[in-house]
């Protein structure tokens, strides 16, 4: 099988549940759970790949703290070692995401140590990589523009295929982070959005409207994530649109990450395009089913093709 490296934030995940908004100033609402977990965008797809039997390089860095030593130790147990850096003098970054039955999910996040991730703290194993996944970008102020466009240079040269996940733009997609993305996108192999991230970018109401444009911006293939409604896929010339199975959702966080990361999986193994779209779909929907304790399935546990 080829390999695989994740570049991106890695950080604590805490899960508010239910918490369909936030009380007014001076009042208190109780919820049922709150719960942590390991390790933002570039973990959970690293742990997803690990979970599969595909151990990938994972670069990105935490605090020396006992967030990171967290993060570290449920790496570690994953088997992934070795790519993560331990920053002094800055807490490992955090996301609170809220979620609850009646609304889609938000979240607050403290940058810390992710605003110190930079191009030099990206090994050159990484960028060798026959798959690399570039995630969690807008948590990296550092690595923004210029710096991930030589990286990404640096990986074209050794021959390797581009991943790109932006995340949310905390700005609201102005006009400067449209640009920006549309500067990286012709670098880019496959260009994963969810639908929110698509629209926003474009501007455009309509999910497939906006994967059109995007795929004439980046020259590659747009894949957009689309929750239950599973995803659509646009390259030079084809389209794909997958479904995905309807299961008992439990915690949506992550899947689509989830997803990426079982996408490069499936083609790593020579699976072509509308099989590996099925996979990943699959994949991310056995992941919203599970708690955190077992959140990750293994090849036998993904849902199977009904």
């Amino acid at each position: 099988m080829s390999r695989i490296s994740v570049i991106g934030n890695v950080n604590i995940d805490l899960l508010v549940w239910p918490a369909a908004e936030l009380p007014p100033p001076g009042a208190e609402v109780q919820v049922e759970t709150i719960g942590m977990r390991a390790a933002g965008s570039a973990g959970n797809s690293a742990l997803a790949l690990a979970r599969l039997g595909c151990v990938p390089h994972l670069a990105g860095c935490v605090g020396d703290d006992h967030f990171g030593r967290f993060i570290l130790e449920e790496l570690a147990e994953a088997g992934i070692e070795g790519g993560v850096e331990v920053v002094a003098d800055q807490p490992t970054g955090i996301t609170i995401a809220f979620q609850a039955p009646s609304r889609d999910r938000s979240f607050l996040t403290l940058l810390g140590s992710l605003s110190m991730f930079g191009a030099s703290m990206v090994p050159e194993e990484a960028l060798t990589a026959d798959f690399v996944l570039f995630c969690g970008y807008f948590t990296l102020p550092a690595l923004r523009g210029e710096p991930t466009v030589g990286l990404m240079r640096r990986v074209r040269t050794a021959g390797g295929r581009i991943f790109f996940d932006s995340d949310w733009d905390p700005e609201g997609w102005s006009r400067e982070s449209r640009e920006e993305i549309s500067r990286l996108l012709p670098l880019v192999d496959v260009f994963l959005p969810s639908e929110d991230e698509a629209t926003g970018l474009t501007g455009l109401e309509d999910p497939l409207a906006a994967a059109r444009e995007l795929q004439q911006i980046s020259g590659g293939r747009v894949v957009i994530k689309l929750g239950p409604e599973g995803c659509v896929s646009f390259g030079p010339g084809e389209e794909h649109r997958v479904p995905a199975p309807s299961v008992s959702v439990i915690d949506t966080t992550g899947a689509g990450d989830s997803f990426n990361g079982a996408l490069m999986y499936a083609l790593s193994g020579g699976v072509q395009w509308p099989e590996a779209l099925q996979f990943a779909t699959r994949l991310a929907s056995t992941v919203v089913s599970r708690t955190s304790e077992d959140r990750y399935p293994t090849l036998e546990e993904v849902i199977p093709i009904t």
